[in-house]
C-alpha cells in the first residue's frame, strides 16, 4: 500500500512538473515576443541604403547666430566596392573583422576570444563586434548605451546579413562610415586626408583610413600622428598576416608614409574649432539622415581677432626667431571655448595643435605651486635655491644666480627650477599629478621630478582650462563647445545645462596663486603680457626652446597660447614663453577688451614661413649625418 502511494504521488509530482515548465515556456516565449516587438519597433529603415551616401550635413553657427561652417555638401559620391582598390575593403576587414566572411552578422567564436583575452590582460582590449553590428550600432542605432540599444544592434546585424549578401554590406559600411574631422564615407575621407578620390587610393592610404576608424580623435593623422602611423603599420601587418598582402608590399607601402598628400580644399579659420566641435556632436547624439544645426560657444570676433594676431606675431617675429606654428585657445567663466586656433593657415596643415600633446615647460610650475600651498607651505615661507641633483639628473636654472634661500613667491615670480624641485619633492610627485587631474588634465603625466618642470605632455585646451580654475575660486572648468542641437525643422535633439561643477581647491588657495600670478606679470617673466587691467599668468620654455607658451587670465576670460613647431626643432634661444606667446597672448586680450584700434586682416607672410622650413631642414639633415657618423664610429 505505501509503494502504490508512492507511486501515485511521483506520478502527480512529474505532472505538476510538466505542467508548470510547459506553463513557463509559453509565458517566456510570450514576454519575449513582446521584448522583440518593443525592440524593433522602431527600427530603421533598411530600403535604398546601398543608394545613400554618408549621412547628413551640419551646420555650425557661432554664438551670435553667424553661420561658421557647413559639413556634408561637399562629398555625396557613393562607391561602389568593384570601383575602389581592392586593398581598401582588405585593409578594413583585416583591422576591424578578420572574420568577416565568416560569420553571419554576430561573431560568437569572436566574442569568446575577446572576452578570454579581456579576462587575461585584465582590462578590455579587445572588443568582438563585428563590421555588421558597427554598421548597425554607430550608423543606424543612438549612441544611448541601454540594454534595448545592444539589443537592436543584435537582431539589425542579423536583418542585414539576411536582407544584403557580405559585398552589399562591405559597400554600405564603407560609404556611410565616419572618418573624423566631418568625413562620412570612404570618398570624403579620401578627399578630406589627401585630396583624390577614394578610386585613387594606395595601399599605405587604404590602411591609414582604416586605422582611423577605431576611434577618429586617436587615430587621426591631424591630431595624433605617431599614434596614427602606429596604428598604419598595425593595419598592414594584419593584412600580411591574413594573406592579403605580402611582406614585400608591406614594407614598400611604408616607405609611402612621407609622400601623403595635403588637403587640397581651401577651408576658414573657424575649422580648428568646427572639427573638434563636430567629434562632440557625434558623442552627443551621433548624426543620422537628418540636417543639423549646431548652435557653439565661439565668437565670431574673438575667434578672427585670434587667427589674426597669431599670424602678425609670426610674420614679425615668430619666422625668423624658428618658430613655424602657433595655437590659441580662450574659455570663459563658464568653460566655453569662445576662440580655438589651431595653427596659423588651416587649409595648409588641419591639424589642432590646441589639441596635440606637448611639453609646456614652466607653466607646468602651477600644479606643483598649488601642491605646495595645499601641503601647507605660505607663499613667505623660504624654499632653498641652491643647485640640486638628483641621481645623474641636475635641474638648470635660466638665467638666475642661486642667492641661498628664497621665498615661495620669489621662487614662482622667477621660475626657479631648483626651488621647484625641491618643493616637488617635499610634497611628492603623486599629490603634484592629483591635482593636475582634479582640474581636468587627462594625459599621463610621469611621476619622476622632471614632470615638475613640465617633462610630460599636455594639450593647450586642458591647460587653460586647468588655470581657470584659480579664476573661478576653484570650481572645476569642464571645455565645451555645443549650446544646442537642432534638426533644420527646429526639433531640439541637445541643449546644453549649466552643470554645478564640483570645488576642486580652496577659494583661499586661489587667492594665494593669483597673488602669485600677478606678481609674475609685474616682476617677472610675464612682464610682456601686462594688461591695464588686473591680469594673471605664467610662462612655460621647454628645454632648448622646443615649446613656449603662456596661460593666464583677466576675468571673464583665460586663454593659453603655445608656439614651437611640428617637428619638435629648437627654436632660437631667445624664444621665451615670455615673448611670442606673451605678445600674442596681450595683444588678444587688449582686442578682447576693447583696448587700441581693431584687428586688421593679416595673411600668414609664405615667403618667411617657406625659409624657416629651409632652416629647419638643413638643421635636421646636419643632425641626422651627425648620428650616422656617430653609429659608424
Amino acid at each position: 500500500m505505501p509503494q502504490k502511494r508512492r507511486k501515485l504521488f511521483s506520478r502527480s509530482n512529474r505532472g505538476r512538473f510538466y505542467s508548470f515548465f510547459i506553463s513557463s515556456g509559453i509565458f517566456s516565449f510570450v514576454i519575449g515576443f513582446f521584448v522583440f516587438l518593443f525592440c524593433i519597433h522602431d527600427m530603421p529603415d533598411l530600403d535604398n541604403l546601398e543608394t545613400k551616401g554618408r549621412r547628413a550635413s551640419v551646420i555650425f553657427e557661432s554664438y551670435d547666430g553667424k553661420t561658421i561652417a557647413t559639413y556634408g555638401d561637399l562629398f555625396r559620391n557613393v562607391v561602389k566596392l568593384d570601383q575602389l582598390p581592392r586593398y581598401v575593403a582588405t585593409a578594413v576587414i583585416a583591422i576591424e573583422d578578420r572574420r568577416f566572411y565568416k560569420h553571419r552578422g554576430v561573431d560568437f567564436l569572436g566574442i569568446i576570444r575577446a572576452m578570454w583575452t579581456n579576462i587575461i590582460n585584465g582590462r578590455i582590449v579587445q572588443g568582438g563586434s563585428t563590421l555588421t553590428q558597427q554598421l548597425a550600432k554607430n550608423l543606424f542605432l543612438s549612441q544611448n548605451k541601454s540594454i534595448k540599444r545592444k539589443i537592436q544592434e543584435l537582431i539589425l546585424a542579423l536583418w542585414l546579413e539576411k536582407k544584403f549578401n557580405k559585398k552589399q554590406i562591405l559597400s554600405i559600411y564603407l560609404n556611410r562610415v565616419y572618418f573624423g574631422g566631418g568625413a562620412y564615407g570612404i570618398d570624403a575621407a579620401a578627399y578630406r586626408f589627401f585630396g583624390k578620390r577614394a578610386t585613387q587610393l594606395t595601399l599605405y592610404e587604404s590602411a591609414k583610413l582604416a586605422g582611423v576608424l577605431k576611434s577618429p580623435v586617436t587615430y587621426s593623422p591631424f591630431y595624433n600622428a605617431g599614434k596614427s602611423d602606429s596604428r598604419t603599420a598595425l593595419v598592414l601587418s594584419n593584412m600580411v598576416e591574413a594573406g592579403y598582402i605580402s611582406e614585400g608590399e608591406m614594407k614598400e607601402a611604408m616607405l609611402e608614409k612621407e609622400r601623403l598628400s595635403r588637403l587640397s580644399i581651401p577651408m576658414d579659420e573657424n575649422r580648428y574649432f568646427t572639427d573638434w566641435a563636430l567629434e562632440q556632436v557625434q558623442e552627443l547624439i551621433g548624426i543620422d539622415n537628418e540636417d543639423l544645426i549646431v548652435r557653439t560657444t565661439l565668437d565670431s570676433k574673438l575667434q578672427k581677432n585670434a587667427t589674426y594676431i597669431i599670424r602678425s606675431v609670426l610674420n614679425d617675429y615668430g619666422f625668423k626667431n624658428g618658430a613655424n606654428q602657433m595655437a590659441l585657445v580662450a574659455l570663459d567663466k563658464a568653460g566655453a571655448v569662445r576662440a580655438m586656433v589651431g595653427g596659423h593657415t588651416y587649409s595648409t596643415s588641419q591639424y589642432n595643435r590646441a589639441l596635440a600633446l606637448r611639453s609646456f615647460g614652466s607653466a607646468f610650475k602651477y600644479f606643483v605651486f598649488l601642491a605646495a600651498l595645499e601641503n601647507g607651505i605660505n607663499i613667505y615661507d623660504h624654499v632653498n635655491d641652491m643647485p640640486i641633483t638628483i641621481g645623474n639628473w641636475s635641474p638648470k636654472n635660466y638665467h638666475y644666480r642661486s642667492v641661498g634661500s628664497v621665498t615661495l613667491l620669489e621662487a614662482f615670480v622667477k621660475s626657479i627650477n631648483t626651488c621647484t624641485v625641491r618643493l616637488a619633492q617635499r610634497v611628492g610627485m603623486n599629490a603634484i599629478v592629483d591635482i593636475a587631474e582634479r582640474l581636468g588634465i587627462t594625459s599621463e603625466i610621469g611621476k619622476n621630478f622632471a614632470s615638475a618642470l613640465g617633462a610630460s605632455g599636455v594639450n593647450l585646451l586642458e591647460m587653460t582650462a586647468a588655470y581657470g580654475a584659480t579664476m573661478t575660486d576653484g570650481i572645476k572648468m569642464a571645455p565645451f563647445g555645443i549650446i544646442s542641437i537642432k534638426t533644420q525643422r527646429g526639433k531640439t535633439l541637445y541643449r546644453a545645462y549649466k552643470e554645478k561643477n564640483k570645488r576642486v581647491l580652496s577659494p583661499e588657495n586661489c587667492e594665494k596663486m593669483r597673488t602669485m600670478m600677478m606678481a609674475l606679470m609685474e616682476h617677472g617673466t610675464g612682464r610682456r603680457a601686462k594688461l591695464p587691467v588686473a591680469c594673471y599668468g605664467k610662462t612655460g620654455t621647454s628645454n632648448d626652446s622646443r615649446d613656449a607658451s603662456f596661460v593666464g587670465f583677466s576675468p571673464p576670460l583665460v586663454v593659453g597660447v603655445w608656439t614651437g613647431n611640428d617637428d619638435n626643432m629648437p627654436m632660437n634661444q631667445n624664444v621665451t614663453g615670455g615673448i611670442l606667446p606673451a605678445i600674442a597672448w596681450r595683444d588678444f586680450m587688449l582686442a578682447a577688451f576693447g583696448y587700441g584700434k581693431p584687428i586688421a586682416e593679416v595673411k600668414i607672410d609664405a615667403s618667411k614661413e617657406e625659409e624657416i622650413v629651409r632652416k629647419t631642414s638643413k638643421k635636421r639633415r646636419r643632425i641626422k649625418s651627425l648620428i650616422s657618423e656617430l653609429q659608424q664610429e
